[in-house]
């Protein structure tokens, strides 16, 4: 599959943007453990900024790829599959941004949970969890990068290392059940806006690691029919 010049630079290019998307996920961790545990608002933000210029970097990568298929990179009977990887790849990282803006939203959450946190002890360990999921889902972007870069040496190794994806983005799911069940027996604590808010940044951080386990079914799918 990979042989000529162009599929060599477009693989490049995928195995680049794999490693943007996984720094794209970090840093979105990053922007969870500003807020969640330093209560640093300011360094969120900034933090926020920088995540946002790798998105833009990774969607770049996407483009250039689709171009070098369109210019005839590959044969005609994987280029549809390999356009559409490259498509659920940028997705991991447009979602990782989304979650981040959700979270940036309003300066009040941020203030309202520090004075929860220091008061109500069930809240405190509460918010750790949120530092728990984030470091999962970037297990599962780190997973699915190795995978991306498995697939230029060895289909099977990146059929296995996709297949990790999924028990991650389990692992994922069941934290992303345990916040939020725990969030709405709090309730109470909570402003009404921040319940709706709180929830919407857990469901947009469990959809991260459910587009990690899209792309890595789209690996395994294209290494199958490599292999058949």
């Amino acid at each position: 599959m990979i042989g000529g010049k162009l599929e060599k630079q477009a693989f490049e290019i995928l195995k680049n943007n794999s490693e943007i998307v996984l720094e794209v996920v970090k840093k979105f961790e990053e922007v969870v453990r500003a807020y969640f545990k330093e209560w640093n608002l300011e360094k969120a933000e900034k933090l926020g900024r920088e995540l946002s210029s790798l998105e833009t970097r990774a969607d770049k990568g996407r483009r250039d790829f689709i171009a070098l298929l369109t210019r005839g990179a590959f044969i005609p009977a994987f280029r549809g599959d390999l356009a559409w990887l490259a498509e659920r790849l940028d997705r991991v990282a447009d979602t990782a941004e989304g979650a981040m803006r959700t979270l940036l939203l309003r300066e009040s959450l941020i203030k309202e949970l520090k004075s929860l946190s220091a008061k109500n002890k069930r809240v405190a360990q509460w918010k750790e969890k949120f530092m728990t999921m984030a470091g999962v889902i970037t297990q599962t972007a780190e997973m699915l990068s190795n995978s991306v870069k498995a697939l230029e040496r060895n289909v099977d190794e990146a059929i296995r290392i996709a297949r990790s994806v999924d028990d991650l983005e389990h692992e994922v799911d069941l934290i992303e059940h345990e916040i939020v069940e725990e969030l709405y027996e709090m309730e109470k604590l909570f402003k009404p806006l921040s319940v709706v808010q709180l929830a919407e940044i857990i469901r947009r951080m469990g959809n991260i690691a459910d587009r990690a386990e899209d792309m890595s079914d789209s690996i395994a799918i294209l290494g199958l029919t490599l292999t058949t």
